[in-house]
């Protein structure tokens, strides 16, 4: 699929991103760690802009037994390129990752979703807006910008 993709487009324009150890509609790998360990370091063959993991955290988090250091430390050795990690990241947690050298990049999904603002969040500290996980995807009844376009910025918080 790698090879396929650059056949088309520079390696510097592609990333892949990659659930290791996740388990979304009962989809899981019996040895994630052999399996992901191969793909990852065969990754390193193709020059990408980036190879972004997923941490196992939140409610499915106990279903799959993961590496006693995490996902991204797991595999960082294996990965020489640029690591991207994400799930359920704070401000702190994001620093210390990035300044031990586990990850060069955290990325925040819903995170981003749920702060219109996160970057200056992010920059002084700031509490992050909770989360209507409820919005994240379309549901009957909701107007389509609930959970998208609604969400204070620091300067409307009362």
């Amino acid at each position: 699929v790698v090879e396929a993709i650059l056949s088309s487009l520079p390696s510097s324009q592609v990333g892949i991103r990659l659930s290791p150890f996740g388990d979304t509609f009962g989809c899981k790998d019996s040895t994630p760690s052999e399996t992901y360990g191969y793909v990852v370091n065969k990754l390193n063959d193709y020059d990408l802009a980036f190879v972004h993991v997923i941490e196992r955290r939140g409610m499915h988090a106990a279903n799959v037994q993961v590496p006693q250091v995490g996902v991204t430390r797991h595999f960082r050795d294996a990965y020489k390129g640029v690591l991207v990690t994400a799930a359920g990241y704070d401000r702190e947690d994001a620093i210390k990752t990035v300044e031990e050298g586990a990850a060069d990049l955290v990325a925040f999904g819903r995170d981003f979703i749920a702060n219109p603002d996160l970057v200056e969040r992010l920059r002084i500290g700031a509490e992050f807006n909770a989360q209507n996980v409820k919005t994240f995807f379309p549901q009957p009844g909701v107007p389509p910008e609930s959970g998208y376009t609604d969400y204070p910025f620091l300067t409307q918080k009362q």
